[in-house]
């Protein structure tokens, strides 16, 4: 098992496990909308897994239509994260930018994109993450599209929740899950720059689902910290922020 294997692999687990551990407050009516985006990082990552992906995508025609799903999944992911971190950490600006007139055009403009790179690629039986299928201009596009998007909202979200980390005035769990957020969305971006110029070999696997482990652990940390604020309750002003990524 290769290194870049393993942290897919990991990714996988930790997102699947956080995912149950949310479902009991999803079940009870509270911030359903987080363990949707949980669920579908999951369902995201494990679509990129060859056992998961060689066994859904027959089921549902065999030529390739699970990737599609995996794209519009990551891209539903990036939307909530990305409107529930910028109200967390305080930034109007991204939430705008995010679901906004600007940012709901570059979502509709991706989207139509991608469905139309897809429908113009020869994909006549599964392959997983179309690598049998990457001499072809369009599928090369349109892996380059699917990174797209998340690199936008990421940027959006990155800063904010870097400097969330830095502010004193929130509890240290929260700085921590951040902190890590941030980092994991910085990632993200650098990630979607660099496939564009280069040819990064095993970082092809080892950046995006490191970042996913980190923006995974650093909900799982606010999380948490949220849940042991609602058992032992302090007055805090910055309360309706572990709302909105709790």
């Amino acid at each position: 098992m290769t290194a870049g294997v393993a942290v897919q692999m990991t990714a996988f687990g930790i997102s699947s496990l956080f995912a149950l551990f949310r479902l009991p407050d999803a079940i009870r009516g509270r911030n359903r909308m987080m363990f949707a985006c949980m669920v579908l990082i999951s369902v995201s990552v494990g679509l990129s897994l060859p056992a998961i992906y060689t066994a859904v995508d027959p089921l549902v025609g065999g030529v390739n239509i699970a990737n599609l799903f995996l794209r519009m999944a990551l891209y539903g992911v990036f939307v909530i994260l990305g409107v529930r971190g910028a109200a967390a950490f305080g930034a109007d600006w991204a939430k705008k930018l995010i679901i906004g007139p600007v940012g709901l055009v570059v979502l509709g403009i991706i989207v139509a994109l991608t469905v139309g790179f897809f429908v113009a690629s020869d994909l006549p039986a599964t392959s997983t993450s179309l690598y049998a299928y990457d001499d072809q201009v369009s599928v090369q596009v349109y892996a380059m599209l699917g990174r797209l998007y998340p690199a936008y909202v990421a940027a959006c979200v990155c800063a904010p929740a870097l400097a969330a980390s830095r502010n004193t005035c929130y509890r240290l769990p929260h700085r921590i899950g951040a902190g890590l957020m941030g980092i994991g969305l910085a990632i993200v971006v650098v990630f979607t720059a660099l496939a564009l110029v280069a040819d990064l070999g095993a970082f092809m696997l080892l950046l995006p689902f490191s970042a996913v482990i980190l923006v995974t652990v650093g909900l799982a940390i606010m999380w948490a910290s949220h849940r042991r604020q609602m058992i032992r309750p302090r007055p805090s002003p910055l309360a309706e922020s572990y709302r909105n990524v709790s």
